[in-house]
């Protein structure tokens, strides 16, 4: 793949994003002798590839590799180091992984060119992109997971379940107190959103909704509901299944006023998931509800409801990287028995 046009005194440029890899990977060969300058390459990203050479495996340890490609967001830039190589070591570069990556001049954002290896089937070949090999090359469980002893945990669900809430917040995991809510749809096909945790007590786990929107039309119809929470950095997810039950008007109330005004002239809309015409059409009505909650600062809609699901099954999950996964149940029958443990196959 090398010019050979190209003079024998020739000085190449080629970026390598970071630190430069294991041996025989990235090139670390060169980024041990030579002396690189920062620079960002635009319009590029990391992604990970499975590396299928024998060779390569067995010299960095690991068949997953970060690899620079071209990106769909122009504001996306790969913080890199710019060496300068010979003609000869240019060529040594073209033999990593030669059959499935190809090596292109780039445009950094200094605006000088450099060398960068970028996988065949992203760089615009007409080579057909097999998914299934793509996402099976996807890493998962990348980095040190959580500890769990399922024989140690507390005879509440509730109190492992704000301890696990607590450690994904202290990871910085983000939106740690999102979650997905499943409910049944009126065709009694299975539908799912993600929402906001509001609070966490004895009682159960409470979010809000709007009672005119599709989740809750649902949940008036049939209040059974599942919740899922999932912290990737840990290896971590909760599911909660059981009845949602809604508040009093007042505590409703309550919580509408606690939220911001614009969060509040949201509510005030309504049609939630009715056909929107056009984006200024949105934009109006908005500005009118919130003109309105600036002049009445204790408006709010009837239709916002706070729920609490009540839960009659909750089970902790905890990934293990040689998949023995540790899985916990906590059961009841209903709200006023005893909660029983008992751990799963994984």
């Amino acid at each position: 793949m090398s010019d050979p046009t190209a003079s024998p005194r020739t000085v190449h440029h080629l970026f390598s994003y970071g630190t430069l890899q294991q041996p025989d990977v990235q090139l670390s060969r060169f980024g041990r002798l030579l002396d690189g300058r920062p620079d960002a390459l635009p319009g590029h990203c990391v992604t990970t590839i499975r590396i299928t050479d024998l060779a390569v495996v067995r010299a960095s340890g690991t068949d997953r590799h970060p690899l620079v490609v071209p990106s769909s967001d122009p504001e996306d830039a790969v913080e890199g180091q710019v060496f300068a190589i010979s003609d000869a070591e240019l060529a040594a570069a073209d033999t990593y992984e030669a059959d499935h990556h190809a090596r292109v001049e780039v445009t950094l954002r200094s605006g000088s060119r450099a060398w960068v290896f970028l996988d065949r089937a992203a760089n615009g070949s007409d080579e057909p992109v097999n998914v299934r090999e793509w996402l099976r090359g996807l890493e998962v469980f990348a980095g040190p997971l959580a500890d769990f002893d399922p024989a140690g945990a507390p005879v509440e669900p509730v109190e492992l379940f704000l301890d696990w809430l607590r450690e994904a917040v202290a990871a910085g995991v983000p939106d740690a107190h999102a979650m997905t809510l499943s409910t049944i749809g009126e065709d009694g096909g299975p539908d799912a959103r993600v929402l906001i945790l509001k609070n966490v007590d004895g009682e159960g786990w409470q979010f809000a909704v709007h009672a005119g929107s599709p989740k809750g039309r649902q949940l008036t119809e049939r209040s059974r509901a599942a919740l899922t929470f999932y912290w990737p950095p840990l290896g971590r997810q909760v599911r909660v299944r059981g009845s949602a039950e809604p508040a009093s008007p007042e505590q409703s109330v309550a919580d509408l006023l606690a939220r911001a005004p614009s969060a509040r002239a949201e509510v005030l809309l309504g049609r939630q998931s009715a056909h929107l015409e056009s984006p200024e059409e949105r934009e109006g009505a908005f500005r009118a509800a919130l003109t309105r909650i600036e002049g009445e600062p204790d408006l709010v809609s009837p239709e916002w409801t706070l729920y609490t699901l009540v839960p009659v099954q909750i089970e902790f999950w905890q990934a293990d990287k040689g998949r023995l996964h540790n899985r916990l149940r906590y059961e009841r029958p209903d709200r006023h028995s005893v909660w029983e443990r008992h751990m799963l196959w994984p």
